[in-house]
């Protein structure tokens, strides 16, 4: 597989300790967890994240570097952001992956040198055989893993390119490796792969791994979604419960929702009584007000939100490196995150962009 020729981690210039309070939005939700597109490229074309053609690429020169992609965690870290995610496009195409994570592994949290960031990442899963090693000796804490069918088929038909035996053996590395509760995520589609949800989270319990079914979102100015597609979380928990013929309850407190945006049930009692599974349910049971996150993509621009198109540029703070320029643009775009997304249902409300553009 051809990797994308993107300059490899060079030592960073020595940082200014960032300065300031925590991240803290206008709703009052701290902010602590960042998501960082490592670059626009993906070796799939999934129907819900980008056209079949695909999008037109960046110019190599306008991708942060990594050593830059360095930079920016520290501050976020400085101010309280506990887990940064890597993305895409697919990160694993990013040349000096690993380097990356051991840069990232190592920073601090809120100056607490016995306290470190959480590097997670979610992948196609693809490469995972060579780099599920190399990764987790890194300092990479946690993996998810992009599945939407069992069925090899159905996997070709809504990645238009991958082959399912390429996952499956990047999942059986990485376990090999050392990850431990590695999440599945599925795009659930009606019509598509309805059908498999239960045997989806049976598959995924059975091999130690945390099966989570996400709703379908109006991407690209809704062009990539259709709305009768839209699987409801009710749904989708009633399907599990139907297949494994037991009751799924809320898990409580803080184990409802991590750090992330995905609620968390467990199955009462029978054979699979205590296993976990994830939905995200942006469509149907609005996660907005628990929010905690923000998104860089690989370009530089700061999102506040998945759903809206407007951004901030931090690119220009980090050419030449101005840590007072960053730390202003940062909590000024911080200070426009709105109380919530405009998703609806009938595919209005969404960004134009395509996830890819943004970081999944």
């Amino acid at each position: 597989m051809t990797l994308i020729p993107l300059r490899r981690l060079r030592p960073a210039p020595a940082p200014v300790p960032p300065s300031g309070p925590p991240l803290v939005d206008p709703q009052a939700r701290a902010v602590k967890y960042l998501r960082v597109s490592l670059t626009d490229h993906c070796n799939f074309r999934c129907t819900y994240c980008m056209p079949e053609a695909g999008v037109e690429q960046v110019a190599r020169r306008e991708l942060l570097t990594l050593a830059e992609v360095v930079l920016v965690v520290r501050a976020f870290a400085a101010w309280g952001v506990e887990r940064v995610r890597l993305t895409g496009g697919e990160p694993t195409v990013r040349q000096g992956l690993v380097e990356l994570v051991t840069e990232l592994s190592q920073i601090s949290v809120g100056g607490d040198t016995d306290r470190k960031l959480q590097v997670v990442m979610t992948t196609n899963g693809v490469r995972l055989v060579e780099l599920a090693a190399p990764l987790h000796a890194a300092g990479l804490t946690g993996l998810t893993v992009s599945i939407d069918s069992l069925d090899p088929t159905r996997f070709r038909e809504i990645t238009r390119r991958g082959e399912l035996s390429q996952v499956l053996a990047g999942l059986e590395a990485a376990t090999a490796a050392g990850f431990l509760g590695i999440k599945l995520n599925t795009v659930a589609v009606r019509g598509f792969n309805d059908d498999e949800i239960g045997a989806l989270a049976t598959w995924a319990w059975a091999r130690g791994h945390v099966p989570r079914f996400i709703e379908l979102m109006p991407m690209s100015g809704g062009r990539l979604y259709v709305p009768g597609e839209l699987l409801p979380a009710s749904e989708l928990r009633r399907a599990v419960a139907d297949h494994v013929g037991a009751a799924l309850v809320s898990d409580a407190g803080e184990g409802l929702r991590g750090l992330g945006p995905a609620s968390y049930w467990r199955v009462a009692d029978g054979r699979f009584a205590g296993q976990r599974l994830g939905v995200i349910a942006a469509m149907t049971e609005n996660f907005c007000a628990s929010c905690n996150r923000l998104r860089i993509s690989a370009t530089g621009q700061l999102h506040n939100c998945l759903a809206r198109d407007d951004t901030g540029d931090l690119r220009s703070a980090l050419r030449p490196h101005d840590p007072d320029a960053l730390a202003s643009r940062i909590r000024t775009i911080l200070g426009h995150k709105r109380p919530g997304h405009e998703f609806q249902v009938d595919g209005q409300g969404g960004p134009e962009k395509a996830m890819v553009l943004i970081g999944g």
